[in-house]
């Protein structure tokens, strides 16, 4: 991977999107599941729909419904902006995946959607921006998606979000010092990634089209190792203060396993690494404590998660080369 560029969300304006998209389409995708993001997601679209209603080309929420009735996240995402579409994961199709649940396998299925629905031919023209619902709406503004697609409109294949928070425990105790075990010449700018987990990220459809997806926790560490051995152009952007809902312990526990997980088996698939003497990676999260009444208590987790190909060998066209 070529070293990473750094930018600040203040220095992308709505004129220069505007300028440099052309007839490119811009297309921004939130992920979203049962009721707990309806007011957030009424209001971040409506946001985007009163300020940057001429850059932007395409609303897409990716729903997984908690039940099997319309909810109402899917009527205030429509009710925000008439043009918005709400893709139900629980019953949308693509050809090589079942009905796996996980925020990777709900982006893929957006994307594979966006391909279907408005790819017209060249997977260069449009830029993707993916972003969180649960953000808290102080926090969330027009930079997100001017910094992002801006950085991607300049020439860059995918821009990853960088911010501060007050709480970053994965990024903190997990992701960063695990890509900095394995040196390997194409890895040397894994840990240069900011927040290397960040939900907020943009690319173009070639870019998105060309990488594995995972499906659950192990989605954004696949993501930056397939950047780092393609040789894409890669942008980190700051957007300043962030914060959002933050997960128990147990559950940050389970996105720590995936993400070593991940991190561990894509090394060995690209052959940095090997398991000797029958050594495999384990689907299974054991955790063993003492609670609060001084039990013994053992839990066990089945966190198998698939890795998808790239979705440019499903659609029947080139997706992108990957080299640059």
């Amino acid at each position: 991977m070529n070293d990473i560029s750094l930018y600040e969300s203040s220095e992308f304006t709505r004129e220069e999107v505007l300028r440099t998209k052309g007839r490119r389409k811009i297309v921004v995708v939130f992920s979203t599941f049962g009721e707990r993001e309806s007011t957030l997601i009424h209001d971040k679209i409506r946001l985007l729909r009163d300020g940057l209603g001429d850059c932007i080309d395409g609303i897409l929420v990716s729903h997984r419904r908690a039940g099997t009735a319309e909810e109402e996240t899917e009527r205030r995402a429509r009710e925000a902006w008439d043009g918005a579409e709400v893709l139900v994961c629980n019953s949308f199709q693509v050809p090589d995946m079942g009905d796996e649940k996980g925020k990777g396998a709900d982006m893929r299925r957006a994307l594979y959607h966006v391909n279907t629905a408005w790819r017209g031919g060249d997977p260069g023209g449009i830029v993707v921006v993916f972003l969180d619902a649960d953000v808290l709406p102080e926090y969330f503004g027009m930079h997100f998606v001017l910094g992002l697609s801006g950085a991607v409109l300049r020439g860059h294949d995918f821009a990853r979000a960088s911010f501060w928070r007050a709480m970053g425990r994965i990024k903190k105790f997990v992701a960063q010092p695990l890509y900095s075990v394995i040196e390997h010449p194409d890895l040397k700018n894994l840990s240069a990634f900011h927040y290397p987990l960040s939900g907020e990220a943009a690319g173009t459809l070639e870019f998105f089209n060309s990488v594995h997806f995972w499906q659950r926790y192990g989605v954004e560490t696949g993501i930056n190792i397939d950047t780092c051995m393609g040789g894409w152009r890669v942008a980190d952007v700051n957007l300043g203060l962030y914060d959002h809902a933050h997960h128990g312990d147990l559950d940050v526990q389970k996105m720590a396993f995936g993400i070593i997980r991940t991190y561990l088996l894509q090394m060995r698939d690209y052959g940095i690494i090997t398991l000797a003497d029958n050594a495999t990676l384990s689907d299974t999260f054991r955790v063993s404590f003492i609670d609060g009444d001084g039990v013994r208590q053992l839990m066990e987790f089945d966190l198998d998660e698939k890795k998808y190909r790239p979705l440019k060998e499903i659609l029947g066209s080139p997706g992108g080369s990957g080299k640059k």
